[in-house]
């Protein structure tokens, strides 16, 4: 999955004995991810909203700052509002729940892609801020990726690297998300037999995840 650009696509294999974050064979337990892809949705909104309101700090890079041309016409049609946003379009597709116009959310019981449409008036706006394209960057091409994420997994336990940075890459919440609902499914495939019984509720540890600040 590309880390700059207007979506990003996720796909587990559920019958396979391992996943790209190197589970174990319990991910054979779990036919239907949609439950998973339900919680990595609200993580990736959440996501997207820190992105919009640090103008990118949230993710990465500072978005280049606008023309003096344009940061005056901005100023006065759009006064106070922050870079990549004026109308609100491309930020409301991106980060509000349902499906706003310009957005695309398709789940699968093993795939699920969430961003922009690119085919889309919206989406094609976001295009052209995350390819550098048109009016806006005559004068530069430094890009302003409406969607922009750090794709790497860790098996340091998210608090820790929560609390040495502050943050944690968002491959690896998803990553997290995916294991706990393994543990789930595994808990629920033993019964009163699991080996694993005495493990925190996966209740708790999803929703400690959502709470974690992405990058």
């Amino acid at each position: 999955m590309s880390s700059v650009g207007v979506r990003f696509d996720l796909e587990f294999e559920p019958d396979a004995p391992t996943i790209q974050a190197g589970f174990e064979n319990w991910a054979k337990l779990l036919k239907d991810w949609r439950p998973v892809f339900r919680d990595v949705v609200t993580l990736f909104r959440r996501h997207e909203e820190r992105h919009f309101a640090t103008e990118g700090r949230a993710t990465g890079k500072e978005f280049y700052e606008l023309s003096k041309k344009y940061e005056a016409w901005k100023g006065w049609n759009y006064p106070g509002r922050p870079i990549l946003t004026a109308r609100g379009s491309l930020r409301n597709a991106l980060t509000n729940a349902g499906t706003p116009e310009g957005s695309v959310r398709k789940v699968s019981s093993h795939s699920l892609t969430v961003g922009l449409d690119s085919n889309s008036k919206v989406g094609k706006y976001g295009v052209a801020h995350a390819r550098a394209q048109g009016p806006a960057y005559r004068h530069q091409r430094e890009p302003r990726p409406p969607v922009r994420y750090d794709p790497t997994i860790h098996t340091k336990k998210v608090t820790d690297i929560a609390a040495d940075g502050g943050s944690v890459p968002l491959g690896t919440a998803i990553a997290q998300l995916a294991q706990i609902n393994i543990i789930k499914a595994r808990k629920q495939a033993f019964g009163v037999d699991d080996p694993f019984a005495e493990g925190r509720n996966p209740s708790i540890l999803t929703r400690g995840v959502l709470s974690l600040k992405t990058r």
